[in-house]
């Protein structure tokens, strides 16, 4: 009693949250909705009397008024016709409106989440959310009015008309059609469990896919073909069954409602067969109530279906809600201000006892302390792991730290807003993203407000210029997802113009040339040099004798500050420094 009490009340709370969040703005047009339902359940209702009138009429000869009612019943049939196309098309545009109301919230929420939780699903499962429970939520609101509200007024006008015209007759059909009730309710809890299931599994068959698709270079380069092959058809297989399961579920329920429409018409007809022999009923008033009888059959079974498709909808809305629950922990405080740095004085950083994780009890960072000074160029340096891109995502509050303090010109960074923070950095990563998108509007993510001169000029400084000139449709050229068209120095070439567009006072370059052939590495190098000027710079190095001028090395190992210095410094008092030099430039 109490589990089954707990469920009521989240369902309560889920529902009343989705009316206040998503349906309350809508009210005006599901009243408008409401007036045509209720037209097309009284039409409804109509056909039975006046199928009962003809038959009274032709029994009766000397009654002509009979020969009125097709043309009534034709009328009827075109104000039931009309009302019905108003009634869907509002309810499907209301419907529509509220599944991409979500869609929006949902993405905008997922866009301003925090990497951490961003990173504990996969961007298929991320997708399966804002596509396919949301169309279980539009499918569930379209039935919700369709079938409780316009079904139910149907039944209850059809069902006063059979009170009406025989109220004894009328008892049996109300013994007999809620015996269906408690197992089509069963049926309706079970399927909950099965589509909760259902869509997990399509979040992971999404997430595969998805995989399988970006790595397709990666699969076929070491004939992968077969395994991946293999992994989509085991996803496959096992969403197919969980899909079979529902429908098994859905089927069960049409054939307990045809029986007892059956047997609900079988007792009716006995016995109203009965009741004209004994003369209390006429045979008009028994047609009458059958067709009203065969009538209520249809929206009995849009009913009955509707509950488990209610439970579908609800089981998606509960995970949209679970995400939308949960919130950002980078956030501005309520006392912060804007980060105003000067760009011809760049900013000091300062890392004071600072310590970091991804995981629980798997430390990142370690209690790190040092210094940047303003308009230095720092490298981060040391082996894979050792905690190097970790500085990077805290200086641009991707993440927070467990504990200790970063300060950008002694200022604390939790006490300026966030996006004046990052309004001052710029960021180039070995990970280039490019949209599917023209070369000017990728390189515009630097600055949205830049002219196109800008633009071009950014690109020049980029090196990157002429060969979007001798493209087909030069700064309108369309790049392809992921800039599939572009090789790695071209993608990089990209970012660094962003970076030039933006023109922030400090840059930060993670491994931004970890990737490229050494020519194409020395090129970009030779880009980055014109940006660095001027800055605050902090790179993680891959590389080392591309750093060897730098003002300051800092030398990680396990998440750990082990040594700081220039190169030359480091040489003489790091043996793990002078192995990786060594390592490094293959001495």
């Amino acid at each position: 009693m109490g589990t089954n009490q707990t469920i009521s009340n989240i369902n309560r709370n889920l529902i009343k949250s989705f009316w206040n969040d998503f349906v309350s703005k809508y009210t005006f047009d599901i009243f408008y909705a409401f007036l045509l339902l209720v037209l097309v359940a009284i039409t409804a209702s109509i056909y039975p009397y006046l199928i009962q009138l003809v038959f009274d009429g032709l029994l009766d000869s000397k009654n002509v008024e009979w020969i009125k009612i097709p043309l009534i019943i034709a009328m009827v049939a075109i104000i039931r016709g009309i009302a019905m196309f108003f009634q869907i098309k509002q309810v499907s545009k209301i419907s529509l409106s509220i599944s991409v109301d979500i869609q929006k919230k949902l993405t905008k929420h997922i866009i301003n989440s925090d990497l951490l939780e961003l990173n504990k699903l996969s961007s298929g499962n991320h997708v399966s959310r804002i596509m396919n429970d949301v169309v279980l939520i539009k499918d569930g609101f379209e039935r919700s009015i369709n079938n409780l509200i316009r079904d139910t007024l149907t039944i209850v006008a059809l069902m006063s008309y059979l009170i009406w015209l025989d109220w004894l007759l009328s008892i049996l059909v109300f013994v007999i059609y809620p015996i269906a009730l408690k197992p089509i309710f069963k049926i309706g809890k079970k399927q909950k469990i099965i589509a909760t299931d259902l869509q997990e599994q399509m979040e992971t068959v999404t997430s595969t896919l998805t995989e399988m698709l970006q790595g397709i270079r990666m699969v076929k380069s070491y004939n992968l073909e077969k395994m991946e092959t293999k992994r989509s058809e085991s996803v496959l297989n096992v969403l197919l069954s969980k899909m079979f399961s529902l429908v098994i579920g859905r089927a069960k329920v049409l054939p307990i409602l045809e029986v007892l429409g059956g047997v609900a018409a079988a007792c009716v007809i006995g016995f109203a067969s009965y009741r004209v022999s004994m003369g209390e009923l006429s045979p008009g008033s028994v047609v009458g109530y059958v067709t009203a009888l065969l009538m209520i059959a249809q929206p009995a079974r849009a009913l009955g279906t509707f509950n488990t498709v209610l439970q579908e909808a609800q089981s998606a809305l509960s995970r949209i809600y679970n995400q939308l629950s949960v919130v950002s922990k980078i956030k501005d405080l309520t006392s912060a201000t804007n980060l105003k740095l000067n760009k011809k004085n760049p900013p000091s950083i300062v890392f004071k006892k600072v310590s970091f994780s991804y995981k629980d009890k798997i430390k990142a960072l370690d209690n790190i302390n040092f210094s940047i000074e303003s308009g230095s160029k720092v490298a981060l340096v040391g082996q894979s792991g050792a905690g190097k891109s970790s500085i990077i995502n805290l200086i641009s509050r991707f993440y927070d730290p467990l504990s200790g303090d970063i300060f950008i010109n002694k200022i604390n960074l939790k006490d300026v807003k966030l996006n004046s923070l990052r309004d001052n950095i710029a960021l180039v990563s070995q990970d280039t993203v490019i949209y599917n998108k023209t070369f000017l509007e990728n390189i515009r993510f630097g600055n949205l407000e830049a002219k196109e001169n800008d633009i071009i000029k950014a690109a020049k400084n980029a090196g990157i210029h002429e060969f979007i000139n001798a493209s087909t449709d030069g700064y309108n050229t369309i790049l392809g997802e992921g800039g599939k068209n572009l090789s790695g120095g071209q993608r990089q070439r990209i970012s660094i113009a962003r970076a030039i567009l933006k023109d922030a006072p400090i840059l930060l370059l993670d491994e931004a040339t970890s990737s490229l052939d050494a020519k194409t590495e020395e090129e970009i190098n030779k880009a980055l040099e014109k940006i660095t000027k001027s800055k605050t710079t902090i790179t993680v190095a891959h590389k080392l004798s591309n750093i060897i001028n730098f003002d300051q090395i800092i030398l990680f190992k396990k998440g750990k500050v082990i040594e700081c210095g220039k190169h030359k410094d480091l040489v003489r008092r790091s043996s793990l420094y002078r192995k990786l030099y060594k390592l490094n430039t293959n001495i």
